[in-house]
């Protein structure tokens, strides 16, 4: 280290004495050190907040940008606005989810996270890809139906509902393996117009179709033919319908949209006919989303609603008059149809058809279940084609007084139709009732009618021996009679 520094000594020596020039030592002073310190810490405090304003300013420019794109509604929820009471009504702020299915025994089809259908099979265990989200998206399908070997899957799409449980939409069938669609459709439409069916599924376990287009039933053979099969022409809108309930039956009494019911091999269907022609109407006013203001709040038409009409019976008019048809499509040429009367117990007065459907796979029986008007009394019937589809009761409920029935679900049989099982309320106690599944043997049930049948003979038997026993002693009688006349005569 080389230091200068200079100092003059004066004392007794008079002597002086000096560092050399090269060598310089300097002393800063505290308060300039100070003064020095405090600038610096100044200079950062600024650049920090210089920093921020940076920050800030950039942060804001890419909110507003996201703001003026229109994608705060996914990132942001500052730019919310009110629910519209359609939405709520309507369900679009619902989530929707494909329900799930077996296709088989083996065969599980569900919707996966990714929104695209796939099956499971039980068997091996594996999943795979039936239909992907993309097909499912571009369709927006809101139901499905698989065919039984999984090559075809009959899409619901373009929904306009009706009433609660009906509706009209467009139907398109799903080739699996080529990613092919195919519209369901009338033939003798327009290729570019669509048609609007009131309800389409697969015929049993086959790839035929039946579809329901304006209250009447067609058929198609498979999907890739356009030929359709009309099997009832008498559909007429308000008047007659054919495998779709009216307005009374899908509201009060069926629980699907349709009056169909296939067998398992599809050969045979049999479909409801509802007439209700002698039924009053009744009109009521029609209030459509925007009908009346617009959004700024000014009348945007008529002032008053529009108005429709339904078949609407009240109590003591008339109801409408249900007939049940079963169908043999074996030959498509010669298609014979049978009419399934009801049985005597219920014949003759207002009923009801709540429910029916095949038993075996020899598509030679049925079970169709009644009920009376007053809903106290219900009749489970069987009708087969050798009773020419004449329907025999084999069991019956009724209600405890000043009550009613309930409609359950169609009874299950067993596969030789000897027994089935059905819901039904059993009294627990004085005031209260509990839906309980009962067993029914049928094969019981018949013994223990012949016996009262061949009682009712016998007795029959026995007065008709009585009648002609007094047939003859009158007889008898009046011979004697005659002979004691012509006697007093000769005499």
């Amino acid at each position: 280290m080389h230091t200068n520094m200079t100092s003059d000594r004066s004392g007794g020596g008079g002597g002086s004495w000096r560092l050399p020039p090269d060598e310089t030592l300097q002393v800063q002073d505290p308060k300039q050190k100070d003064h020095d310190f405090d600038f610096d810490e100044g200079h950062n405090w600024r650049s920090i907040i210089l920093s921020l304003l940076v920050i800030s300013f950039v942060v804001s420019g890419i909110v507003t940008a996201i703001y003026l794109l229109g994608y705060v509604d996914e990132l942001l929820y500052w730019s919310g606005r009110r629910m519209i009471l359609d939405e709520y009504l309507q369900g679009d702020l619902i989530p929707r989810r494909l329900p799930s299915s077996w296709v088989t025994t083996q065969k599980y089809v569900f919707q996966s996270d990714d929104g695209s259908l796939a099956v499971l099979d039980t068997t091996t265990n594996l999943v795979k890809v039936l239909v992907t989200n993309h097909t499912l998206r571009q369709l927006n399908v809101r139901r499905y139906l698989c065919s039984s070997d999984l090559k075809y899957v009959l899409f619901t799409h373009n929904v306009k509902k009706n009433f609660q449980k009906s509706f009209t939409a467009f139907y398109t069938i799903y080739d699996v393996t080529n990613d092919h669609h195919t519209p369901v459709k009338l033939k003798d439409t327009l290729k570019v117009q669509r048609t609007r069916l009131q309800y389409a599924s697969w015929l049993g376990n086959t790839t035929a179709i039946i579809f329901v287009v304006k209250n009447d039933i067609f058929i198609r053979q498979s999907p890739l033919v356009e030929e359709d099969i009309r099997i009832t022409s008498s559909g007429h809108e308000n008047h007659i319908y054919n495998g779709v309930p009216d307005w009374l039956y899908q509201e009060e009494i069926f629980e699907t949209p349709e009056a169909i019911w296939t067998s398992s091999d599809g050969t045979h269907f049999m479909y409801a006919l509802f007439n209700d022609t002698n039924v009053g109407m009744m009109t009521y006013p029609w209030l459509s989303s925007g009908a009346l203001f617009s959004g700024s709040g000014i009348f945007s038409g008529s002032i008053f609603p529009e108005t429709k009409m339904v078949r609407f019976p009240t109590p003591g008019t008339t109801n409408p008059e249900v007939e049940l048809w079963a169908v043999d499509i074996t030959n498509l040429s010669d298609i014979q149809k049978f009419n399934i009367k009801p049985p005597a117990t219920i014949y003759g007065q207002d009923y009801y058809l709540t429910s029916a459907g095949w038993i075996s796979d020899s598509n030679c029986q049925v079970s169709v279940v009644y009920m009376g008007r007053s809903q106290n009394y219900s009749v489970i019937s069987l009708c087969s084609k050798e009773e020419d589809w004449k329907c025999l009761e084999v069991h019956s409920e009724r209600a405890p007084e000043d009550e009613w029935l309930d409609i359950f679900p169609h009874p299950v049989f067993s596969s030789d139709g000897s027994s089935f099982l059905f819901l039904a309320n059993i009294q627990e106690s004085e005031n209260y009732q509990f839906t309980h599944i009962k067993h029914v043997m049928i094969s019981q049930k018949k013994k223990k009618k012949k016996k009262k049948k061949k009682k009712k003979k016998k007795k029959k038997k026995k007065k008709k021996k009585k009648k002609k026993k007094k047939k003859k002693k009158k007889k008898k009688k009046k011979k004697k009679k005659k002979k004691k006349k012509k006697k007093k005569k000769k005499k």
